[in-house]
C-alpha cells in the first residue's frame, strides 16, 4: 500500500508539472539538484535537503536541516508565502502565523523551522527563475 501511495504521489507531481527531490547531504544535493543550481543560501553543512518545484521553475519550496544561518541573506519584510506545499512544509499554518520578517536570500525568502530552514521562491513574472 505504501509503495502504491508513493507511486501515486509521484504521478500526481508529474500531472501537476512539479518535481520533488530529497538528498541526504549538501554534496549529493549540489550534484543532483534538478532544474536550476542548488540555491546559494543553503549552507554546506545542510543535510536532509528537500526540494519541490514546478517544472518551469516558477515556484519552489525547500527545507534543509542545518544549524548554520543561510548564506548571503539580509532581514526583510516577508513578501509572500510558498506557492507549493508538501508533507514536510508547514502549510497548515494560517497565514497570520507566518513571520512578518524573513531572510531575503537572493530571490528566495527563508525562515527558521525546527532544526533548520524553509525557503521559497515565487516568480513575479513569466520566465522569472532563480539564478537567471
Amino acid at each position: 500500500l505504501v509503495l502504491g501511495l508513493t507511486g501515486c504521489t509521484a504521478m500526481l507531481r508529474v500531472l501537476q508539472h512539479e518535481h520533488e527531490e530529497s538528498f541526504a547531504g549538501y554534496q549529493e544535493a549540489s550534484e543532483g539538484w534538478v532544474g536550476v543550481g542548488i540555491p546559494a543560501w543553503i549552507p554546506e553543512d545542510a543535510r536532509d535537503l528537500r526540494n519541490l518545484a514546478t517544472t518551469d521553475e516558477q515556484a519552489a519550496v525547500i527545507r534543509v536541516t542545518s544549524p548554520t544561518t543561510p548564506l548571503g541573506c539580509v532581514s526583510a519584510a516577508r513578501r509572500g508565502l510558498p506557492a507549493l506545499t508538501a508533507d514536510w512544509t508547514p502549510a497548515d499554518l494560517p497565514a497570520e502565523s507566518w513571520p512578518a520578517d524573513v531572510l531575503a536570500c537572493g530571490e528566495y525568502e527563508v525562515m527558521p523551522v525546527a532544526d533548520g530552514w524553509l525557503g521559497w521562491f515565487n516568480a513575479t513574472e513569466p520566465g522569472d527563475i532563480p539564478g537567471a
